[in-house]
Formats: structure tokens, sequence, C-alpha cells
């Protein structure tokens, strides 16, 4: 089955998330930006990173190994055009995170902002506890469900209406339980309400000792 993000414009995808009602494109670099001052971001893994909002944060002298991931080869394009003279280290793949396995590195810190939604939950979270240092961080963004809000905002990109047949909301405590039996446990988490009326769930796992 075709996976609706390949049939996403990037223009549309940008459009969307940066209106003002809408407001999520700030909202999930701002994140980003957080994780890269709160934690260890020596060797950072960014999933799902679409065109790569947030990257302009990067500091090289911080970050000595960073990679990116997304299934979208013209987000990646976009993102490559737009950062890769400033983090000319940045390694580059477009895989579908579903059939993806690592790439036999381990890293301090990875982001997943949004990705959750998209993919089977306990098996990316398995996967994630293997490519994660011992005393590494990861950071996820998830959209909390409300049956008075649609889960796609209603914008003039009509594109993003694909995703909300593939589109599954995840609670926080099933995250949280899911995250457990993957060995990582929850170390700090937080709801996040935007003007639009939407909740975000920011939460940050390491491996249970």
């Amino acid at each position: 089955m075709n996976n609706p993000w390949l049939n996403i414009p990037a223009s549309d995808y940008e459009g969307h998330m940066g209106l003002p009602e809408v407001d999520q494109l700030k909202f999930l670099g701002n994140v980003f930006k957080e994780s890269l001052n709160k934690y260890d971001s020596r060797s950072l893994a960014y999933l799902g990173c679409a065109t790569g909002n947030g990257l302009e944060y990067i500091d090289n002298k911080k970050t000595e190994q960073l990679t990116v991931i997304d299934i979208n080869p013209e987000y990646l394009e976009i993102l490559k055009t737009r950062y890769q003279k400033q983090i000319p280290e940045m390694e580059i793949i477009e895989t579908d995170l579903r059939s993806y396995e690592g790439n036999g590195r381990r890293y301090s810190l990875i982001f997943a902002g949004l990705l959750f939604e998209y993919v089977s939950p306990e098996s990316l979270l398995l996967k994630i506890a293997k490519w994660i240092e011992n005393k590494g961080v990861l950071v996820v963004v998830l959209q909390l469900e409300d049956r008075n809000i649609k889960k796609v905002s209603a914008t003039p990109y009509t594109s993003l209406k694909m995703l909300e047949p593939v589109m599954n909301l995840v609670s926080e405590r099933d995250f949280r339980l899911m995250a457990q039996k993957s060995g990582m446990a929850e170390s700090e988490g937080k709801i996040v309400t935007l003007k639009s009326g939407k909740s975000f769930y920011i939460g940050a796992y390491q491996k249970a000792e």
C-alpha cells in the first residue's frame, strides 16, 4: 500500500504546519531546540525529520554525529539543500521506519516528533531501544486524542487529509507502558495545549536500570 506521506508535497506540509491556526511547525522546532539544550546530543538521530524543522539549532561542536531519517525523498532533498553546508557530517537516510533496522550506530539522543501516529509504536520502540546508548534519551511528541477536534486540522492544504485514515493517536499512558515493555522508562513527561486546542504529550525516556 502506497504511504500517503509520499504524496504530500513539501509545500503543503510546511504550509499546513506553519499556519497560525495549526502552529505545529514552530512548536516542534522549539521542542527539538529544548531537547538539544537539555540532553547529550553528541550523537543524534532525528526520526521522521521531514524537511528538517529545527536543524538550524544544531551546534556542530556539541553534535558530532547526526542521522536524519524520512520516507519522503522530496523532503530530504529540501533538507539537504537547506542544511548540508551548516552540518557537513550529516547522514541522510531515505527509508520507511516500519522496515528499517538501523545502521549499526547507537545514539545519545533520538528525537521523534509526531511520528508514532503513523507506525506501530511497539515495533519501533523495540528498535529504538537497540539504537540508543545506555544513558541515552528518546524524546517523543505525541498528539493526544480529543473527540471534539479533528485529528488533521482543516486547512487549504487538502492533501493532508490523506493522513486521516492512517493516523492512529496513542495516549501517553499506553505509550508509557509500551516503552516499559521495550526496556525504557519515562524520566520526564508533560502535556502542552496549543491555541488550536490540540494537546500534545512530550516525553523523555531512558533505558531502565
